[in-house]
């Protein structure tokens, strides 16, 4: 299985403060043991992850953190692959947009489709249930369960 990982998943990991942070940091710890293969996520996630971050605990320090592991540097593992929306998938995404404009999707969110779409992943890990009946989501509560 591959997942592509969203952005609640690591505004909850990163914030102890959030309600979701000891479900987010079980499911990274799946993630990580390796539980679904190697995870993914994209530009475009990073972009809306470490910016909630930042907006929601008013720190840079958190923020940038954040950033780090998505990427992998630091004290992090490289355990995630960055997947970049290159002109097509911009192109793919304007049209999933307009295809579920009945949707409550964000922008990002449409990215995330179109990637799925594109290099054949099996999920997306969200906590965001607006994917549901889009694309196929594993719930981070129960990946947690699953490890």
């Amino acid at each position: 299985m591959t997942l592509l990982i969203d952005t609640g998943l690591f505004y909850a990991l990163q914030n102890q403060r959030a309600n979701r942070h000891a479900v987010a940091k079980d499911a990274f710890s799946a993630v990580l043991a390796g539980a679904y293969g190697r995870p993914y996520t994209s530009d475009y996630v990073y972009d809306e992850a470490v910016t909630l971050v930042r907006q929601r605990t008013g720190g840079f320090a958190e923020a940038k953190t954040t950033g780090d592991r998505i990427r992998g540097v630091g004290d992090f593992p490289d355990a995630i692959t960055m997947l970049f929306v290159t002109e097509s998938a911009f192109e793919a995404t304007i049209e999933i947009f307009g295809r579920y404009d009945d949707q409550s999707l964000s922008f990002t969110d449409t990215t995330t489709i179109a990637l799925i779409e594109a290099h054949g992943l099996d999920a997306v890990l969200s906590f965001d249930d607006d994917f549901d009946g889009l694309v196929d989501r594993l719930d981070p509560a129960t990946a947690a369960e699953e490890s």
